[in-house]
């Protein structure tokens, strides 16, 4: 019946902010209890049920969020139902400094006289650098947070003047993952951020002495170099990168206001894939973007000449290959976006594939 769309909306908008552990027998759970509840009052009113009575039964059960928050037992700097997408972002971040941090220590480790002390002092340094880090970083995402819910609308929970009418239409697809969004949205603007201002932190650099380092400001000093990784090439597509990763946080910070995939943003999100893709395949025919050259590594007198060879063609094979597996997951990404908006009278196969 039409009437119990709204059922479903209700459910649905409720199931949007629940963990996704629980998710299904929550909304089970809710949809039973209303059920009983609809029964009950058609039984005493002697009427079946119909939109009025719905709308009632829904109002008298709560605004989705509330309910919503009352399967979560207390409440944080990150609400119950933002903390799964915080948690997920944390879980993403934290790994990645971890790596840094044992790159930087092998790196340090390759520089230095191999003695105890030397190891011990290198190794903790690193590590308190990693946890000085971490603790930034986790500061930075409970304030990210915090503000996404007072500044978005759509994150705050609200008892007042609410209408089951005017709930979205009921489909978990249609669901936006947060967590996800709010790290490619960092992550796009570390992008613009870091290669359009601050392109020396992606710089390697020699000191005498047998020092290497990284994320340096170019050094006058005699007998040193440095020297970004990155090739001109590389900055020659630089603007079209930045304008792609513009559009992109543009796009993400539409999905976090609306809290919803729709028409829109999907067509939106096929177009930046496409233009995705077409700037990779470009990328892959153009000169190399990675400059580590072997002439370098070699004068600088770490390693010989065939290790230097090794290391410039890995790096740039490895530039090939994030690129060819880029465009192989934006292509499939975007079947997948094309499948949903122009779709229907799917099988069961091509439905489940289209909403992964």
């Amino acid at each position: 019946m039409e009437n119990y769309d709204l059922i479903d909306r209700y459910i649905a908008e409720i199931g949007r902010n629940l963990p996704r552990k629980n998710r299904l027998d929550i909304e089970a759970e809710i949809l039973s209890a209303l059920e009983d509840i609809l029964a009950e009052r058609s039984q005493q009113s002697g009427q079946p049920v119909d939109e009025t009575m719905i709308v009632e039964a829904l109002k008298a059960y709560g605004a989705p969020r509330k309910v919503a928050a009352s399967y979560h037992s207390e409440q944080y700097l990150v609400s119950p139902h933002m903390f799964p997408s915080f948690l997920y972002v944390v879980q993403v971040v934290l790994p990645i400094l971890a790596a840094l941090a044992l790159v930087r220590i092998g790196l340090s480790l390759g520089t230095i006289e191999l003695t105890f002390e030397a190891v011990f002092e290198s190794i903790f340094l690193t590590l308190a650098e990693f946890i000085g880090s971490a603790f930034s970083a986790l500061g930075f995402l409970a304030l990210l947070f915090t503000l996404l819910e007072r500044v978005l609308p759509d994150f705050n929970i609200d008892n007042k003047d609410w209408d089951p009418r005017k709930l979205p239409h009921a489909t978990t697809r249609n669901r936006i993952e947060i967590g996800s969004t709010v790290v490619n949205l960092f992550a796009s603007t570390i992008g613009i951020i870091v290669f359009n201002f601050f392109p020396h932190l992606v710089t390697l650099g020699y000191r005498s002495g047998g020092i290497w380092l990284v994320g340096t400001a170019p050094s006058s000093e005699p007998g040193a170099w440095s020297g970004t990784i990155l090739s001109p090439a590389f900055f020659d597509y630089l603007p079209a990168m930045t304008i792609l990763w513009g559009l992109t946080i543009l796009l993400d910070l539409g999905l976090l206001v609306r809290g919803r995939w729709e028409g829109w943003s999907r067509w939106t999100a096929l177009g930046l894939n496409v233009m995705g893709i077409a700037l990779a395949v470009i990328l892959l025919s153009a000169p190399a973007l990675v400059d580590l050259n072997a002439g370098r590594l070699v004068t600088a007198g770490l390693i010989d000449s065939i290790t230097a060879g090794l290391l410039e063609n890995l790096a740039r094979q490895g530039v090939i290959l994030a690129l060819a597996i880029a465009i192989l997951a934006q292509a499939v990404e975007s079947i997948r976006l094309l499948v949903r908006l122009t779709g229907k009278g799917l099988t069961p196969a091509l439905d489940k594939f289209a909403h992964l």
